[in-house]
C-alpha cells in the first residue's frame, strides 16, 4: 500500500512539473517575423564552462531563411544540467546534431531556445513540408495584412490591449428590462487606431469559422464573415451597444510597434436580482 501511494506521489510531482513547463509555441510565420536570423545548421562544437554550469555550442549554418546577412558560424551559450538534478523542462544540444533555428536578439545578445519555440532538432528527418514552404514565403509576409485572434500562440507577440474607456461608466447606462437571457460572448473586431469596426456574438462568430479566408501557408485570418442564421435578443443588442462605446488600446506588434486589426472577446451579464449590468475586465 505505501509502494502504491509513494507511486502515485511520483505521477503527481512529475505531472505538475510537465504542466509548469508547458507554454504555447508562436506561430511560425510570427516567430519568423520577429526573429533576427532562422537557418538550418549543424553543432560542430560543445565546450562546458569551468563549473560546468554552462555549454557552449557553436553551429555552422548550412542555409539562412531569412533575408540579410548571417555568419558562417554561430553560438549559444544555455544551462547545463547536471548529473543528480533534475528539471522536466531542460533541453540539451549535442555535437553533430542538425537543427532548425529561430534565432532572437535581445540586449544586444543571440540566443534560442528549444521549448516554446520553432526551433527544433531534425537529425534525419529534415524539414517536414509545411515549415519548408513557410520559410521560403516568409520574407514576404507582411504584418499588417491580417486579422490577428485572441489564441495563445498569437497572443505571444503583441501586447495584450485593454479598453482606455471606462466600463464602469458605460455599463452603468445599461437598460434594465426583464431580460429571458442574461449572460453572452462577445467577438469585438477593433481596427488599427483602437475603434471598433463591428461586434459579433461569440456563437455566431464560431459558427461562421469555416466561411473566414486563412492564409494557405501562414495560417493567419485575412477576411471575417459572419454569418448569422438568428435575430438577436433584446439582451444581446443591448451587450453589444454598450460594447459599441468603448476604445480599446492599440494592439502593436511588441518589437516592431507596428499596429494591427484584432478580434477580442469579452462577456456581458444582466444581473436580475440588482438589475445591474456587468462585465468581465
Amino acid at each position: 500500500m505505501k509502494k502504491q501511494i509513494l507511486t502515485i506521489l511520483i505521477l503527481l510531482f512529475l505531472s505538475v512539473k510537465a504542466i509548469a513547463c508547458s507554454c504555447d509555441t508562436p506561430k511560425p510565420v510570427l516567430e519568423f517575423y520577429s526573429s533576427k536570423y532562422v537557418f538550418k545548421g549543424v553543432i560542430t562544437k560543445k565546450t562546458f564552462s569551468k563549473d560546468s554550469a554552462t555549454y557552449t555550442i557553436k553551429f555552422k549554418v548550412l542555409e539562412s531563411y531569412k533575408n540579410g546577412n548571417i555568419p558562417k558560424e554561430i553560438s549559444f551559450t544555455s544551462y547545463y544540467q547536471k548529473k543528480g538534478s533534475w528539471d522536466s523542462c531542460y533541453r540539451e544540444a549535442y555535437l553533430n546534431q542538425e537543427w532548425l533555428v529561430f534565432v532572437k536578439e535581445k540586449g544586444g545578445k543571440l540566443y534560442f531556445s528549444q521549448i516554446c519555440t520553432n526551433s527544433r532538432l531534425l537529425n534525419n528527418k529534415g524539414i517536414d513540408a509545411n515549415m519548408q514552404k513557410l520559410l521560403n514565403n516568409a520574407n514576404n509576409f507582411k504584418l499588417q495584412d491580417y486579422i490577428y485572434n485572441d489564441y495563445d500562440d498569437e497572443r505571444t507577440e503583441f501586447n495584450y490591449p485593454k479598453p482606455i474607456t471606462n466600463l464602469d461608466s458605460i455599463f452603468k447606462t445599461g437598460k434594465i428590462k426583464d431580460y429571458e437571457k442574461t449572460y453572452m460572448v462577445l467577438a469585438l473586431y477593433i481596427d488599427e487606431k483602437g475603434k471598433l469596426i463591428s461586434s459579433f456574438s461569440g456563437l455566431d462568430m464560431h459558427y461562421s469559422e469555416p466561411y473566414f479566408v486563412y492564409h494557405p501557408v501562414f495560417k493567419l485570418l485575412k477576411k471575417i464573415d459572419v454569418r448569422s442564421k438568428r435575430p438577436l435578443n433584446d439582451f444581446e443588442i443591448e451587450a453589444m451597444d454598450l460594447y459599441s462605446k468603448v476604445d480599446w488600446e492599440i494592439k502593436r506588434h511588441k518589437d516592431t510597434k507596428i499596429p494591427v486589426k484584432y478580434i477580442r472577446y469579452v462577456r456581458a451579464e444582466f444581473d436580475k436580482e440588482t438589475k445591474k449590468w456587468k462585465h468581465d475586465i
